[in-house]
């Protein structure tokens, strides 16, 4: 698979309106989470016009990132129009793991399936204010290929980026001081997100006999160590008990990093 273009944890947006300008050109090109129930014809050809620096600009270069995962996953950390990378590498994501799922299946169940595809228009909806209206979810087919190393790629680069996603919405939670209702919103995005990781990761795993490695910390993980309690302080309860919970859930599914197992 070609390098994978992820932001650099410091240039990862904090609000809402650093993304406004880039999802209204994403919607404007038929190019939002709309993409990810299209034909397989329309998914490719959307690939292809996500990742053209004449669409997104982008700059390489940008050291400092999770070194590890990044040259175990192919990804390359860069900088340039913020919004426009952080929404193009979260549907590039998406696109390679639909298209690894169409050729190779997946036993990911629906339920789970749609919970991890609900993430993008999810925060398409937060950025854009758009009412809630539902989501088309086109489920794999039974695959005829064994493409094990793509899958592992395709899932763990997903997981990377909706850490990051994750990151923007607590950022959103930790910034937003008095206004409760974007508090709530920002808190509940970041719940779809991490519960969308949690499926990324068992998809990544989902290769038969062959076990995934596991993910330890990332900058992702440190962020949110840091940031837990005021989460905790500014989110009303039950929104923020959905949110552990999802915590933990994550951390049934690889405990090699100590803030899922104290953080909440």
């Amino acid at each position: 698979m070609e390098p994978f273009r992820l932001l650099h944890p410091d240039l990862v947006p904090h609000r809402r309106e650093s993304l406004q300008h880039a999802a209204s050109m994403f919607v404007q090109m038929g190019l939002d989470d709309t993409v990810l129930s299209a034909s397989p014809v329309h998914q490719r050809l959307a690939r292809v016009v996500l990742a053209s620096s004449d669409v997104i600009e982008w700059k390489p270069g940008f050291d400092g990132g999770d070194a590890r995962h990044d040259e175990r996953f192919g990804v390359v950390r860069v900088g340039g129009d913020r919004g426009g990378v952080f929404l193009s590498s979260i549907l590039i994501a998406y696109l390679d793991v639909l298209e690894n799922a169409a050729r190779m299946g997946t036993s990911i169940s629906e339920d789970a399936w749609r919970t991890m595809l609900w993430a993008p228009t999810a925060l398409f909806d937060h950025v854009l204010r758009r009412p809630q209206v539902g989501m088309t979810v086109v489920t794999a087919g039974p695959g005829t290929e064994y493409l094990p190393h793509e899958r592992k790629q395709a899932g763990h680069r997903l997981y990377l980026v909706l850490m990051q996603a994750v990151r923007f919405a607590v950022s959103g939670v930790v910034r937003a001081q008095d206004d409760r209702t974007l508090v709530e919103d920002c808190v509940t995005l970041a719940t779809a997100c991490l519960r969308a990781a949690t499926v990324a990761l068992a998809f990544a795993s989902d290769v038969g006999e062959e076990p995934s490695p596991p993910i330890v910390e990332i900058t992702e993980h440190q962020y949110l160590w840091q940031v837990i309690s005021d989460v905790r302080a500014a989110a009303p309860r039950a929104r923020f008990e959905q949110f552990a919970a999802a915590l933990r859930r994550l951390n049934d599914v690889y405990t090699e990093c100590p803030l899922l197992v104290v953080g909440c």
